[in-house]
């Protein structure tokens, strides 16, 4: 099935590189789809970097401690192909020594239309240098200026819907360095506008033909005013096919240290995050609301404009808390809820409940 890179996703506008603080599987190590591979910093938030391909780690190419450029490869992962390349040849060879080429490697020799076997390895290994100096002395005997590889990491991507939503989330995805080929959409038709330059290039269908084509990297674009089932199933149907599902966060935005970001989690204009927190995958952290410190925010979960999550609140796995909501400190919102706009949650909340002005104010008066 071949190998598979895991990338570190660009987080802050602001910043091109991230801190490795935590590498959690060392080569050889197997993993499943979803295991935490690496953990990293930005100035404004820590994320976890998760497997989106199950097999084993076949390079490691950072180490805790380090820098690395948002959008470069952090580990390359053996999905149960072949991992040697059989027809390299060199001194290794006569010695019976495995030649490992890297992915990048490969790319860039079938680019370069470099045959990968006349590449000199160094040290049983056959990376992107060993390729651009073969290259080098290809075109130099052809009497050829030597080619320049195209940039391997290009941050190319995909947007999943063509509304209102997809528009929000393109406008950041764009503003921290990603290049957004289009979007596709359900109902709407090709060629209908997303923003400037963006226009909806098919249908949800093709996910995985854009997928095969080299678009790996995918942002949801799908909202939910009151429920998450729909921006769920984009999710799952992603994760299914293998695309990477990197955070994003607008500038303007305010962390508080060690809070941490599940894929495919974005954070709004204005938002603020306390410290300690815990904001799982799937999540929409909307514009201008807030949460406190050592709050958790569970997968699929959306707090809508100007929600305020007191201290230590817990919400549950796709609940939604309405425009101007108000959670009280210590509280817990169950799974699957609804909190209408302008409710004051001020008691624990079961799962499955849809509190309203209404309800809220019965919800009180019974506890007086």
């Amino acid at each position: 099935m071949g190998a598979f890179e895991v990338k570190i996703p660009r987080v802050n506008a602001n910043e091109d590189e991230v801190l490795v603080t935590d590498i959690h599987y060392t080569v050889g190590d197997a993993v499943e789809v979803g295991d935490i591979l690496a953990t990293a910093e930005t100035t404004k938030a820590a994320i976890e970097i998760e497997v989106q391909e199950a097999g084993h780690i076949l390079e490691i190419l950072s180490k805790p401690g380090s820098m690395i450029e948002a959008g470069a490869t952090i580990a390359v992962i053996d999905m149960g192909g072949e991992t040697v390349s059989e027809g390299a040849v060199s001194q290794d060879k006569a010695t019976n020594a495995d030649v490992k080429v890297t992915t990048k490697a490969k790319l860039l020799a079938n680019e370069l239309n470099i045959d990968i076997c006349s590449v000199q390895p160094k040290a049983g290994r056959i990376g992107i240098a060993e390729v651009q100096a073969a290259a080098k002395q290809t075109n130099a005997a052809n009497g050829l200026e030597a080619e320049k590889p195209s940039n391997l990491t290009e941050m190319k991507a995909i947007i999943i819907g063509g509304g209102g939503h997809s528009a929000t989330i393109a406008e950041i995805a764009i503003a921290v360095g990603w290049n957004i080929i289009g979007a596709t959409d359900k109902h709407l038709s090709k060629h209908t506008n997303v923003i400037s330059g963006i226009d909806v290039i098919a249908s949800d269908d093709h996910l995985q033909e854009l997928f095969d084509a080299g678009v790996t990297t995918a942002f949801i674009g799908v909202g939910g005013a009151t429920s998450s089932q729909s921006r769920k199933e984009v999710f799952e149907t992603l994760q299914r096919i293998g695309f990477t599902l990197p955070p994003l966060v607008h500038p303007s935005a305010h962390f508080g240290a060690d809070t941490k970001l599940g894929p495919a989690t974005y954070v709004l204009p204005q938002a603020m995050i306390g410290p300690r927190c815990k904001i799982g995958a799937n999540v929409i952290v909307n514009s201008s609301s807030v949460v406190a410190h050592d709050c958790t925010v569970e997968d699929h979960a959306h707090l809508t404009p100007a929600a305020i999550l007191a201290g230590n609140v817990c919400i549950g796995t796709e609940t939604v808390v309405g425009m101007g909501a108000t959670v009280l400190f210590g509280v817990s919102v169950g799974a699957h809820c609804l909190i209408h706009n302008n409710v004051s949650v001020l008691m624990d909340v079961a799962d499955h409940t849809e509190l309203s002005l209404e309800h809220s104010a019965k919800r009180r008066s019974l506890d007086i």
